[in-house]
C-alpha cells in the first residue's frame, strides 16, 4: 500500500498546479481537434466528428476560464523583468510579458463571447488580436532563446580553450564548465523547438502559414506534451 501511495505522488504533485492540469486540457484540446479531421477526412459520421470538434470547443473555452485574470501576472512579470541586466534579454522578457498581457485579455474578451456572458459585433477582431499577441510573445521567446544560445557557443568556446593549458585546476574546471554549458544549450533547445512548433498555430490561425487542422492539432499535442513533461520535472525535482 506504501508504495502505491509514493508512486501516485509524483501525479499529485503534478495536477496539483494549475500549469500542469493546463498542459493535459491542451493536449486533449489539440489531439482532439486533430481527431476531429482525423475522422471527417476517414467519412465518419457528423455525429464522431461532432463529438471531437465539441470537446475541443469546451476544452478550449474551459483553459480560457482557468486564464481569466491572468494578464495581471503578465504585467507584474513585465515589471520584475525591468531589472534583468543583460539589455536585450530585458528588452525580449517585457516583451514577452506584455504580449501574452495582451493576449490573455483579448482572449477574456473571447471567452465571455463564448459562454454567452456579453455578445461582441467584433469578435473576430479581438480574436485577431489575440492571435497576434500571442505570436508576438512566442517570437519574444525564440529570440531570447536563439540570444541565449549565443552566450552558451561563446563561454563554450572560452572552456575549450581552457583545456589546452598546462593546469590540471584549469583543464578540470573546464571539463565541468563544458558539460554544465551541454545541460543548458539541451534544455535551450527544447525550448527553441516547442517555441518554433507553437508559433506555427497562431500563425496559422492568422493566416500567415497555410495549414490544416490535422496539423495544427498534432502541434499542438505536441507542444502540449513537451510542456508537460517541463512541469512533471519542474514540480518532481524539488520534492
Amino acid at each position: 500500500m506504501s508504495n502505491a501511495v509514493i508512486s501516485v505522488q509524483p501525479w499529485l504533485r503534478f495536477t496539483a498546479t494549475t500549469v500542469g492540469r493546463d498542459k493535459i486540457y491542451r493536449a486533449v484540446q489539440y489531439f482532439s481537434r486533430f481527431l476531429a479531421w482525423y475522422l471527417f477526412r476517414q467519412g465518419a459520421t457528423k455525429e464522431t466528428v461532432a463529438r471531437f470538434n465539441n470537446l475541443k470547443k469546451t476544452l478550449a473555452l474551459s483553459r480560457k476560464l482557468m486564464r481569466f485574470g491572468k494578464p495581471v501576472e503578465h504585467l507584474e512579470a513585465a515589471a520584475i523583468a525591468t531589472g534583468v541586466k543583460d539589455e536585450f534579454l530585458r528588452f525580449c522578457a517585457i516583451g514577452k510579458q506584455l504580449a501574452y498581457a495582451g493576449y490573455l485579455s483579448y482572449d477574456a474578451l473571447i471567452f465571455l463571447d463564448g459562454a454567452g456572458a456579453y455578445k461582441f459585433t467584433n469578435i473576430k477582431r479581438y480574436t485577431e488580436l489575440a492571435n497576434k499577441f500571442w505570436l508576438a510573445g512566442i517570437v519574444f521567446s525564440f529570440l531570447s532563446g536563439l540570444y541565449k544560445t549565443r552566450q552558451v557557443q561563446i563561454r563554450r568556446h572560452a572552456a575549450l580553450r581552457g583545456l589546452k593549458h598546462n593546469g590540471e585546476s584549469e583543464k578540470a574546471y573546464s571539463r565541468t564548465e563544458l558539460s554544465s554549458l551541454a545541460r543548458e544549450q539541451h534544455a535551450l533547445n527544447k525550448v527553441l523547438l516547442q517555441d518554433g512548433l507553437d508559433m506555427l498555430i497562431p500563425a496559422s490561425g492568422l493566416d500567415y502559414v497555410n495549414l490544416d487542422d490535422g496539423a495544427v492539432g498534432l502541434i499542438g499535442t505536441v507542444t502540449s506534451l513537451m510542456g508537460a513533461q517541463s512541469q512533471w520535472a519542474k514540480v518532481n525535482n524539488k520534492a
